[in-house]
């Protein structure tokens, strides 16, 4: 992956747990899992396209080795957090569990399922559908089919309920493939060799908009916050710090950053129920402190995780 993208994924990610993060005078971050779950369906789409869209062109693409890759980078991990839900909860064997096994929880358009055992694992899901149908959107890729993706996904946004939110829009992998496809159209852009006259200043510009579109986020319909509101700062924020010239993308890939970006998937599977396990274990602490305790246990214990369990696995894809 592009190095200055890969270490965004830790800066998102940080920004979704501390939307999880809800403790004495430190409140949920609630833009931040809006904003980092719309970064990372769009940078999925991107990187795929990036990795395997010219296999898909020349004929080189297997679509078995394929998904092989992707359950190993998936599924381990998912299953690794769905048991150690159930040991911490003393949870049983029950419809809800085996939907999460089966990484179908996401179609159930009921909290009680989307959002149930590790309940961030919604967000795989929605991402494994994405990686189903992804070589066959790839190969046809064109204005007619774009047009017709984003325009019903924008439909939707406007005459989905603002009750039904979270179950249609929010979790629902047919809506969040439109993030998805938004990242397979950005990499076409990035592939013609787009180049930046001033990277800096656009990279500032792009951070600033961002911050803005956050300060935005709670005066904005409920309906545009998960997804559209940020499109419109992710789409050139991925397309800018793809090119990686500016200073920003500099400070990007030093290697504490990097590191750190790597462990970013099991962060995000981890984090929740781990802030839930800290905060009532521990004893009452001041903000700052709970905080830090938190954020070192996840960091702790991802790493372990990586180095563990997922180097391992990755070995074998």
């Amino acid at each position: 992956m592009i190095e200055t993208l890969q270490s965004l994924r830790f800066i998102f990610v940080m920004m979704i747990f501390m939307s999880h993060f809800d403790y004495g005078g430190i409140r949920a971050f609630d833009a931040g899992g809006d904003c980092g779950v719309a970064f990372f369906l769009i940078l999925s789409g991107f990187v795929m396209s990036l990795g395997y869209g010219g296999k898909i062109r020349h004929g080189t693409f297997s679509y078995g080795r394929y998904m092989r890759r992707r359950l190993l980078k998936l599924y381990p991990l998912h299953m690794l957090c769905l048991v150690f839900f159930m040991l911490a909860s003393k949870s049983g064997l029950s419809l809800k569990v085996v939907l999460n096994m089966l990484l179908l929880q996401s179609w159930i358009p009921c909290q009680e399922y989307y959002f149930s055992c590790n309940s961030v694992s919604w967000f795989l899901s929605t991402l494994f559908f994405c990686y189903l149908i992804f070589p066959f959107a790839y190969r046809h890729m064109s204005a007619w089919f774009s047009t017709v993706i984003l325009t019903v996904g924008l439909l939707a946004y406007l005459l989905v309920p603002a009750d039904k939110t979270n179950a249609l829009l929010y979790v629902n992998p047919l809506m969040r493939f439109a993030d998805f496809y938004i990242g397979m159209l950005l990499c076409r852009l990035y592939e013609r060799g787009i180049r930046l006259s001033h990277p800096t200043a656009c990279e500032v510009l792009i951070v600033v908009c961002l911050v803005a579109a956050v300060v935005a986020y709670p005066y904005a319909d409920v309906k545009l916050r998960n997804a559209p509101l940020f499109w419109t700062v992710l789409v050139p924020l991925v397309l800018v710090f793809a090119q990686g010239t500016g200073r920003l993308s500099a400070w990007l890939r030093c290697m504490p950053l990097k590191q750190l970006a790597a462990i970013s998937m099991p962060i995000f599977l981890t984090h929740q129920m781990l802030i839930g396990i800290v905060t009532a274990k521990l004893p009452a602490l001041p903000d700052a402190v709970m905080l830090f305790a938190c954020i070192l246990t996840v960091l702790t214990a991802s790493w372990l995780i990586d180095r563990l369990v997922l180097s391992k696995i990755a070995r074998m894809a």
